[in-house]
């Protein structure tokens, strides 16, 4: 643990800095929860002191706002790499879901449904938080549209979209695993997204 002394980074250390406390913020929220996530925890969990996270962010709400962009971007990258070049149709889309999900035993998909889910949960009361996540689930949006081409047609002016449907059978299908003791595998949960969601294509479209 480093002391107060090196509470000011060396130059050129910010971004490397950033990183690795947005690391040890994601392992601590996905581990604690927001509520059990403080300064200290975290500072511990990175190894650096608490002068050195206030030099980066301003509050626990700063955290955890950095936190979700962080696990956001991490997430995207992968799904990104799991569909490129994946055709069009159900393979694209179940690929999508496939790196999205991943196993159990993946890390970084677990953290990044656990910082998403305590993420929804304070944005009840915080503005600024629902901006954050208004602004990461755009991308997410433009991904499930990709993954969709030539599944579902066209929505028509004050239809919900289709990747707000999506992305609402997911979410509640995952947290149902999370906090479940019924055993809920990712496999399950991609196919139950699909059937759901494809049954509500109209016929011939």
């Amino acid at each position: 643990m480093c002391d107060d002394a090196a509470a000011v980074p060396k130059l050129g250390m910010g971004p490397i800095r950033r990183e690795q406390i947005c690391r040890a913020a994601t392992t601590v929220i996905a581990r604690e929860g927001f509520s059990g996530t403080t300064m200290r925890v975290v500072a511990e969990e990175a190894g650096v002191s608490t002068g050195m996270l206030n030099h980066y962010f301003a509050n626990r709400q700063d955290l955890l706002m950095h936190a979700l962009t962080f696990v956001s971007e991490r997430a995207h990258g992968r799904m990104v790499a799991a569909i490129d070049g994946t055709p069009p149709g159900r393979p694209r889309l179940e690929a999508l879901l496939d790196s999205m999900l991943a196993d159990g035993d993946d890390q970084d998909a677990g953290e990044t449904w656990r910082v998403w889910i305590n993420a929804y949960g304070e944005a009840v009361r915080l503005p600024e938080l629902r901006h954050t996540i208004e602004s990461r689930l755009n991308g997410w949006y433009a991904l499930i549209d990709h993954a969709l081409e030539g599944l579902v047609p066209a929505e028509t002016e004050g239809e919900i979209p289709w990747s707000w449907r999506l992305d609402a059978l997911l979410n509640g299908l995952a947290i149902r695993a999370l906090t479940s003791e019924t055993a809920l595998s990712a496999e399950q949960i991609r196919d139950g997204v699909i059937r759901t969601l494809l049954r509500e294509v109209p016929a011939g479209a």
